[in-house]
């Protein structure tokens, strides 16, 4: 199967952005057991591309729109995790950006560790 191709299935399988499990099944219903393999494989490649997981340990002051900016056409997951104390993790594809206290904080015990070992 071509890449082309298999890129064609990937975006059909999609209505309004999110994922038509009816088109999916469609396609699946035509594809052989390898083609399967590799279509499940670029859907999930897809899906990870164009999704960004930002953890905030408060959504309060969650400015949306300058993420937006940031990150067009992408579709965003917003989680809470009180363990960030302030700030916030973005991770999109393999990228992770780490911008908060608990980081912030580890990092400066580290470099102290590393001068006074």
């Amino acid at each position: 199967m071509k890449r082309q191709t298999l890129k064609q299935m990937v975006i059909g399988s999609y209505s309004d952005g999110e994922l038509d499990a009816r088109k999916i099944n469609k396609i699946a219903d035509l594809l052989t057991k390898n083609e399967l393999r590799l279509y499940i494989k670029a859907l999930k490649n897809w899906e990870k591309e164009n999704k960004i997981t930002i953890e905030v340990a408060n959504k309060e002051g969650l400015d949306l729109k300058e993420l937006e900016e940031l990150f067009p056409n992408k579709k965003m997951v917003i989680t809470v995790n009180q363990a960030l104390l302030l700030g916030m993790r973005l991770q999109s594809n393999d990228d992770i950006f780490e911008m908060s206290l608990k980081n912030t904080l580890e990092k400066v015990t580290e470099h102290i560790e590393e001068q006074y070992d």
